[in-house]
């Protein structure tokens, strides 16, 4: 007798085949995959890293600029105080007009 299988069986036998290369090939890529996992966050750690001294170099930079615009009016305003309120006042006015003119705007 031979030995013929119904196609019922051949299908099952498939199928496990199938499922036994499926867990066989996630077996093997299981440790490529949480070492890809690992070197990804240990990128996103050093990015995380990068960006606050990223930040941190660039609050430094604006506040030394402050404190140098601000000793530079200050010694602008001791030196020709007359001049520095009538600078002062033409830009209030100046703001004051573009204020009203959109102000205007909207209203229309």
């Amino acid at each position: 007798m031979s030995d013929i299988k119904s196609p019922t069986d051949t299908i099952a036998a498939m199928g496990s085949d199938i499922t036994q290369t499926m867990q066989t090939a996630y077996e093997q890529t299981k440790p490529v995959i949480g070492q890809m996992a690992e070197r990804m966050n240990e990128r996103l750690h050093d990015l995380a890293h990068q960006s606050q001294e990223t930040t941190r170099e660039a609050k430094l930079k604006i506040e030394n600029q402050a404190k140098h615009m601000t000793t530079t009016a200050e010694h602008h305003i001791q030196n020709a105080p007359f001049k520095s309120i009538m600078i002062a006042a033409g830009a209030g006015l100046l703001t004051g007009v573009i204020a009203t003119w959109l102000m205007r705007e909207r209203s229309h």
